[in-house]
């Protein structure tokens, strides 16, 4: 068994409720109630009186290795002590797990409970409220639209002229672009626009910042940002920024002033120099090798970077965040996007490399700028040091990413059994008030797209994203998946957006309807699971009365009804019809329903 006090097992849900998780091995498959109360109620013989003795926990659901067992409970007055009593023969606590004591003095000894010391709502995980509402459109905005033929330059490509893309291809796409199709993302249903960088760097996809201050030429100007952000917001879309704060580009001012004047330089310090007796760079600043790969070569041939970076990228020298001065032109920059522009929030690049203790100071900032703003970090694993409150609202849902891929992708690794447990994993892994919160995906440019994962099986991905958009969080959608844009892995996930050349109009219009479910259908957000079956590739759950049948199977299945569904009119969400249900549904292969 296993619980622990203050974190994802017991934390503050709301202002006077608690939830406690406890894990078991998972064929133990015992009853469990919690013992609790104000540790400071006692009656006139000085005996404890908890709230209650026996409050039943009900069983959440299994992984491959674990069942989860789950309670909500409102202490009276904002502080509680805790027990659980398992089997109605022992008691766990901190200390570990003792035969139950039959003698109310030695079964109520607090010394043995967890202790819950006093609601303090400042502390509780706080996400903005229209968060779980959203579902985002992750635009990369070099290859989504040209819209201002006047920023071309005579190295701009004909828009889709190829599919063998790289990040070097200059394509056009331009703030005026995104603002030219702002009609279409709102029809779509669309409500909010996570962008990658839009601020003046060197390369196609701008994780090399020169001015965070600054639109890239390349996509237009300041005026153009304000222009895209007054409407979008004019539609009910909200925009969301890249913060590219773990490293700057090469040609960032201070690094070059650091190259130019070395240790004299005043932003030395700003940089990670491994070692101060030897030069930055093995050859001088003005005589850069023309080509990245010759500078490749040429700091390899020296021995290797002197300078932190970015993976091992020379182009992407790493900031000492916390360095003063430097951390406060950062926070600056961040509030200076909400006040000036309206940011409604920033998705933070490589955001696991940058200490907790800047992200603290930068979630104030935040805050103060817009207590509604959205905090989105980069993190792929499990993030709960970085949501607990106090500072991520929420990081990009890879955990959920990856059973999706391993079950409905063409080479899945998953059967329906497992997936259940590992989509369980990813759900006990936070609370359930972060995991409202995330911001869910099926792909995004640092990862090959889900289209390319199926092997281009439109069907696979119709199940995909229905899963996706039934999972609680926010759904996301990278530009172009909504008309089946497929692509291996970075550079060739960065193709442009096809507009009028090849869209599938059937996945698009299934995109459109599930948008619209995930607005109207509050079952679609909630976190309240009952798998029902979960084997052969079929899957069957309910929600808050609404059933999701998936069959990721290259055959037709005859699937059995939960007994609540059977011999009744059900209506079928996906395309509003009418279905009169006995006890079997047949659903053809790679199919979908979702009844109510």
């Amino acid at each position: 068994m296993y619980h622990e006090a203050k974190s994802e097992y017991a934390y503050l849900y709301n202002a006077d409720t608690v939830h406690l998780r406890v894990r078991v091995k998972r064929s133990l498959n015992p009853t469990i109630k919690v013992i609790y109360g104000d540790p400071f109620m006692r009656d006139k013989n000085k005996d404890w009186n908890p709230y209650e003795d026996g409050a039943l926990m009900m069983k959440e659901g299994d992984t491959s290795e674990f069942s989860y067992y789950f309670i909500a409970l409102k202490p009276t007055h904002k502080r509680m002590k805790y027990a659980f009593i398992v089997n109605d023969a022992y008691l766990y606590g901190p200390k570990g797990v003792l035969p139950l004591p039959k003698e109310k003095k030695d079964r109520y000894d607090l010394a043995h409970y967890f202790n819950f010391p006093f609601l303090n709502d400042v502390d509780r995980f706080k996400a903005p409220s229209w968060v779980e509402d959203q579902v985002w459109y992750s635009v990369f905005p070099s290859r989504f639209n040209n819209g201002d033929a006047s920023l071309d330059k005579p190295t701009t490509l004909e828009w889709n002229k190829t599919t063998n893309v790289d990040n070097t291809l200059d394509f056009g796409g331009d703030l005026r672009g995104i603002i030219n199709k702002l009609d279409y993302l709102s029809d779509m249903g669309f409500t909010g626009i996570y962008m990658t960088p839009i601020f003046h760097a060197s390369s196609k996809h701008k994780y090399d910042t020169i001015d965070y201050y600054t639109i890239d030429p390349e996509f237009g100007s300041n005026d153009d940002f304000k222009e895209l952000v007054e409407k979008a917001h004019a539609r009910g879309i909200k925009i969301m920024l890249d913060a590219v704060f773990n490293h700057s580009g090469f040609y960032h001012p201070y690094f070059q002033d650091l190259l130019e004047n070395g240790k004299q330089s005043p932003y030395y310090d700003y940089f990670y120099i491994i070692d101060d007796n030897k030069p930055v760079l093995p050859f001088d600043k003005d005589n850069i090798p023309a080509s990245r790969q010759a500078v490749l070569e040429k700091i390899k041939a020296a021995g290797g970077l002197n300078y932190r970076t970015f993976a091992f990228t020379p182009f992407m020298p790493k900031l000492n965040v916390m360095h003063p001065t430097l951390k406060q032109e950062l926070l600056d920059i961040s509030r200076y996007w909400i006040e000036k522009y309206g940011v409604d929030g920033w998705r933070l690049d490589v955001s696991n490399e940058i200490p907790h203790a800047f992200w603290r100071e930068f979630r104030s900032t935040v805050k103060s700028a817009n207590p509604e703003a959205y905090i989105v970090g980069e993190n792929w694993d499990n993030s709960w040091p970085w949501l607990m409150g106090d500072q991520y609202d929420a990081v990009m849902n890879y955990e959920l990413l990856y059973p999706l891929w391993d079950f409905f992708g063409k080479e899945g690794s998953l059967g329906a059994e497992s997936f259940m447990h590992a989509i369980n994993r990813v759900r006990f892994s936070y609370p359930k008030n972060v995991t409202r919160a995330l911001y869910n995906l099926l792909d995004s440019h640092d990862t090959e797209r889900i289209m390319h994962k199926v092997g281009g099986e439109i069907r696979r991905v119709k199940l995909a994203y229905l899963f996706m958009f039934t999972y609680p969080g926010a759904p996301s959608v990278y530009y172009g998946g909504e008309i089946g844009l497929s692509g291996a892995h970075d550079p060739d996930n960065r193709r442009c957006m096809p507009w009028g050349e090849g869209e599938n109009e059937e996945l698009k219009t299934f995109i459109k309807r599930l948008i619209t479910l995930r607005k109207t259908v509050d079952s679609f957000k909630s976190d309240a699971y009952i798998w029902h079956h979960a084997t052969d590739n079929v899957l069957v759950y309910e929600k808050n009365k609404t059933l999701f049948i998936i069959n990721n199977n290259p055959k037709t299945q005859h699937v059995s009804l939960p007994d609540a569904f059977q011999n009744k009119d059900l209506t079928s969400l996906l395309d509003d019809t009418e279905i009169a249900s006995n006890s079997i549904v047949t659903l053809p292969p790679f199919d979908a329903l979702i009844l109510n």
